[in-house]
């Protein structure tokens, strides 16, 4: 390991513990943290006191909501888990995720879907439940960094 590796190691650690401290990030699982943040931060998601919870990760008046978070380059898809125990879902594409169409400024994008969406188009041959060709015609919003 050379000295600029060493260096950004460090940087990520310190920087995850500064999101931890702040209660940015509730859990290890950082991307998916900062997901459900954006979602308190705008659009008054109230997270379930487990970070742990089966199902949903919080609720919006008496809606209960699945965020999902993607920020890969590759072309994997978004498990959307199951909306039998959601109302709404979020789906946010990172700065780097390799579903965006457009709109490549440094931001999440938001997509919603009540869960009955969700049941009639994403479920794959599989079974499970998956975002990725849903998204790609969607309106979304923009939440810029």
């Amino acid at each position: 390991m050379n000295d600029t590796e060493k260096q950004l190691i460090n940087e990520f650690f310190s920087c995850a513990v500064r999101l931890y401290d702040a209660g940015i990030v509730r859990s290890n699982n950082i991307l998916g943290d900062l997901g459900e943040w954006f979602c308190v931060q705008r659009y008054g998601l109230v997270l379930a006191s487990s970070g742990r919870n089966v199902g949903f990760d919080g609720c919006i008046g008496e809606k209960k909501v699945q965020v999902k978070v993607h920020n890969s380059t590759k072309g994997t898809n978004v498990s959307v888990g199951n909306p039998d125990k959601y109302d709404e879902l979020f789906v946010l594409l990172g700065p780097r995720s390799r579903l965006r169409i457009e709109d490549t400024e440094l931001s999440f994008l938001v997509y919603r879907f009540s869960s009955d969406e969700v049941k009639i188009s994403m479920k794959s041959a599989s079974g499970y439940y998956c975002a990725k060709a849903t998204i790609q015609n969607r309106p979304y919003e923009s939440i810029a960094l």
